[in-house]
């Protein structure tokens, strides 16, 4: 197989990866802000919608912060805490309540000692990892390749980089069927609790539907990087062997 060629291929599709993703994360932003100027009838908070839910749920052990950002809302299973956007926690629009609800939703799992959620918690400091050494991983195994003459050293470097991707795409490809369980034990828990009402409900599942192509689009940007990574790695070992 020519690697070089899958090489160039997953080269050039970054480039719309990438917009994919940017695009995304526009259309998240624009279904929030029109979503949030939809305020629920009941006039709920998310902050009051968060207390009932964990408490319907049986989680006594999870609590409640605000952080700073916009859509940075996010569940710190390490520490138990719902951390809520401050564009969201005080707010009773239906995009802040479904947000709300999906953050809950991750409690729940964590609660249930989901185990894909608790697998991919694992994973977390790896993908860390890939992001900072990637790119100085690959550039030191090519040059021990090429400019200093130790290409078995410099082939096992770019395995390596081309195995901390790969546990990275693993990473967001677990989290595609997570982040879709959430959202159903969030709009579960707002029809059991009467949150919101039928119209309300579909637009915050407009909302949280939209989101997570988000996620989508990250794993398809990790897979291009996972393969080009392998494909160079490939093409290292080929050089080295001739």
């Amino acid at each position: 197989m020519e690697w070089y060629i899958v090489y160039i291929v997953m080269s050039l599709l970054i480039i719309p990866c990438l917009i994919l993703g940017s695009f995304s994360n526009a259309r998240v932003n624009a279904v929030f802000d029109k979503s949030s100027k939809i305020l629920s009838r009941k006039g709920i908070t998310s902050c009051e919608l968060a207390e009932q839910m964990l408490s319907h749920a049986g989680i006594d052990d999870v609590s409640i912060a605000e952080i700073n950002g916009k859509l940075s809302d996010c569940y710190d299973s390490k520490h138990k805490v719902v951390k809520l956007s401050t564009s969201v926690i005080r707010s009773s629009s239906v995009a802040a309540l479904g947000i709300t609800a999906h953050e809950i939703g991750h409690a729940v799992q964590d609660h249930k000692k989901m185990w894909l959620f608790r697998f991919r918690q694992t994973f977390v400091p790896i993908v860390n990892l890939v992001s900072r050494a990637f790119v100085p991983l690959i550039v030191v195994g090519t040059l021990l390749s090429f400019a200093f003459y130790l290409p078995m050293v410099g082939n096992i470097i770019c395995w390596i980089s081309a195995g901390l991707y790969g546990l990275s795409f693993l990473f967001y490809l677990i989290t595609l069927p997570l982040e879709r369980d959430a959202s159903k034990k969030a709009l579960q828990l707002l029809e059991e609790l009467n949150a919101l009402d039928n119209d309300e409900l579909y637009t915050a599942k407009a909302v949280l539907r939209t989101a997570l192509y988000t996620y989508l689009s990250a794993f398809t940007i990790s897979l291009v990087y996972f393969l080009k990574a392998l494909s160079f790695a490939f093409m290292v070992a080929g050089e080295r062997d001739r």
